[in-house]
């Protein structure tokens, strides 16, 4: 368990190629994200790619902006405009849309496209959230992709940060995602 300050601590110290499994609750959920991401663009001054599978990428940019978080050196990969039944901004150069949540083989793809993007050997990927996956797909299949995805992760070296409602989540999922990452966080309501 660490409290905000401490895990924004940890993560401004998280190295290269390093993967963090963060739980958080659902009334802290938005807030964490904004915070982490404020610690990897502004301070740390990464570029990198955000998976945003609960909120669209128009949303998402704008509560970031909002919020103070730089994301002109960010990518976004949206798994939710197309399958809501929105509208692709063709001309936005920093976002990738995924079809539906549901095409995992997609993602990966696009995933690739958008890390090849960043022309830096300094990036990261954050993922919100592997519990709105379950919605999706079975535990056994997102256990299966989040193995692959940190693969992934590993092999770019990137810094990698998943995050996870903990209400939503299946607890034998989080004890098999612990296996894939460097360390899992509990975020303390506190």
């Amino acid at each position: 368990m660490k409290t905000m300050p401490e895990l924004l601590a940890y993560l401004r110290k998280l190295p290269k190629g390093v993967i963090v499994m963060v739980n958080v609750s659902a009334e802290d959920y938005v807030k964490t994200n904004v915070e982490i991401l404020r610690v990897l663009a502004n301070e740390d001054k990464l570029p990198g790619v955000h998976i945003t599978i609960n909120k669209p990428y128009l949303t998402m940019k704008r509560v970031l902006e909002e919020e103070g978080v730089k994301t002109e050196n960010l990518y976004f990969i949206d798994c939710i405009t197309k399958s809501a039944g929105g509208v692709a901004d063709k001309n936005d150069k920093n976002v990738f849309y995924l079809d539906a949540p549901q095409n995992l083989t997609g993602l990966g793809v696009i995933m690739n496209e958008a890390v090849s993007a960043i022309n830096s050997t300094e990036k990261f990927l954050f993922m919100d959230s592997l519990s709105t996956l379950l919605l999706y797909h079975s535990s056994g299949t997102v256990a299966k992709f989040s193995h692959f995805l940190t693969g992934k992760m590993r092999v770019w070296g990137l810094r990698g940060v998943l995050m996870a409602v903990e209400k939503e989540s299946d607890p034998d999922l989080a004890a098999q995602l612990s296996q894939f990452c460097d360390e899992v966080v509990t975020l303390n309501k506190k």
